[in-house]
């Protein structure tokens, strides 16, 4: 089974973690940052690269062969009609998520998507995972160490398939 995306929480997952998923398993994991994190300076005002002139250009993509996300010119944006370069703007950028693996691994933090999960999903799921834990009295089952938890869920995965009685 191939996991092509995780919505974590910060505090079990670092770089290194984040690193490893995407080169090893090309598994995007996206986590909130902590308050005391910023993003790469050149990319303080929106998170992600922008043009000339300022506007940020749009994720286009991440290309797992070279490791690299694709950043075009937008196509809608209101102040590229009045741009001096308009018609002859077409920027392309590129970049590493080796620049920062928290704003940049797979799917950008900048991005519609990975914000939809972090404020939409990942809190309805956290809901239902503490209710479910609550109702089946596994709180003392639960560890904030992540190896300990890897264990466990190989351990679960080996008596989720029991034998044959046949």
């Amino acid at each position: 089974m191939h996991i092509d995306m995780v919505v974590g929480n910060m505090g079990y997952i670092s770089s290194d973690h984040k690193r490893e998923l995407r080169k090893q398993f090309q598994t995007a994991v996206i986590t909130k940052v902590r308050e005391n994190m910023f993003p790469p300076e050149e990319y303080v005002d929106h998170g992600c690269p922008e043009c000339p002139e300022g506007i940020p250009l749009s994720w286009d993509g991440y290309d797992l062969d070279t490791e690299m996300h694709r950043y075009i010119a937008p196509t809608d944006h209101a102040a590229c009609r009045v741009c001096r370069l308009h018609g002859s703007c077409y920027q392309e950028r590129s970049i590493r998520p080796l620049t920062d693996e928290h704003p940049f691994g797979i799917i950008p933090l900048h991005t519609k998507v990975a914000q939809r999960l972090l404020q939409q999903i990942r809190p309805q799921v956290e809901r239902g995972f503490e209710n479910d834990k609550n109702k089946l009295s596994l709180n003392r089952f639960f560890t904030n160490r992540l190896k300990i938890a890897q264990i466990i869920g190989y351990l679960t995965d080996d008596m989720s398939d029991p034998p044959s009685l046949c």
